[in-house]
């Protein structure tokens, strides 16, 4: 857990509380380089929303460029999700009003 990041996670504003909420669990999980890597359902069952509602509210971090996903690949075919948080220089504001 990087408290660094979930402070700064908590300063900015997002538009939206649910996608606040999962920006901070994001940074919950995150390394100290920003790195995490937890399934849709775990944050679901954490931030006790919908999967399809994790998806879309880490769609629009990605679009923000909060968040960037990388899927990686397994050898079985299976794939997973890296999160890498961006969140130096994001500003006070990044979306209406929360």
């Amino acid at each position: 857990m990087s408290m660094e990041l979930m402070v700064k996670a908590m300063k900015i504003r997002v538009g939206n509380p649910l996608r606040k909420l999962v920006l901070i669990k994001l940074a919950d999980n995150a390394s100290d380089q920003g790195e995490c890597w937890p399934s849709y359902q775990h944050i679901a069952d954490q931030c006790e929303i919908s999967k399809r509602s994790v998806m879309n509210h880490i769609a629009a971090l990605c679009e923000s460029g909060l968040v960037k996903k990388v899927t990686r690949k397994g050898e079985k075919g299976n794939s997973s999700n890296i999160y890498l948080l961006h969140l130096d220089g994001a500003g006070d504001s990044l979306g209406g009003s929360a």
